[in-house]
């Protein structure tokens, strides 16, 4: 965030750097799908708690000793093991990509859940998607289905991140 006068001068600056390329929010997207990150109105809103979504590490310790947050109840019920969903990672073995709002189903065919982002990951290589089944599910390896305009297509749940990450955090 800049102040309005300066947005030119800055964006400027930044795009003298040669590593540096203007992308727009389709770029965001990918990366972020391919770094298996979360994103609030797709993957997370009210309804998906900090333990379905895999995000256990923004309940601080001593929050959860406390239990004196709002929510307290449905968190310690999850944290002991109570989920109904969890967040996975699948990587669509073949057709087109599964995107939001695409069914997830079982080896079956049952329904079992529902991709909340999904694309294709220029890094990965490949058709990618997150979405939430239950825990039975989640098992890395699982064998599961997305169902792509009305066709099942194979897809496996697969650990996160997608890509690994190359970046080096300095202190």
């Amino acid at each position: 965030s800049v102040p309005a006068d300066a947005a030119e001068r800055v964006w400027n600056t930044l795009l003298a750097d040669e590593r540096v390329k203007p992308i727009g929010l389709g770029a965001r997207d990918s990366l972020r799908l391919e770094a298996g990150l979360p994103l609030y109105g797709h993957d997370l809103d009210e309804t998906v708690s900090p333990i379905e979504a895999g995000l256990n590490f923004a309940v601080g310790k001593s929050r959860r000793e406390a239990g004196d947050f709002l929510g307290a109840a449905r968190i310690t019920k999850e944290l002991a093991g109570e989920l109904s969903r969890v967040r996975v990672n699948l990587k669509v073995l073949e057709g087109a990509p599964a995107r939001e709002g695409a069914e997830i189903a079982d080896a079956d065919g049952n329904v079992i859940g529902k991709v909340t982002s999904g694309g294709f990951g220029p890094s990965f290589g490949g058709a990618i998607a997150i979405g939430f089944v239950p825990p039975a599910h989640a098992v890395l390896g699982s064998q599961l289905k997305v169902i792509v305009r009305g066709k099942p297509a194979a897809a496996e749940v697969v650990a996160s991140p997608f890509v690994p990450t190359r970046y080096v955090r300095k202190l």
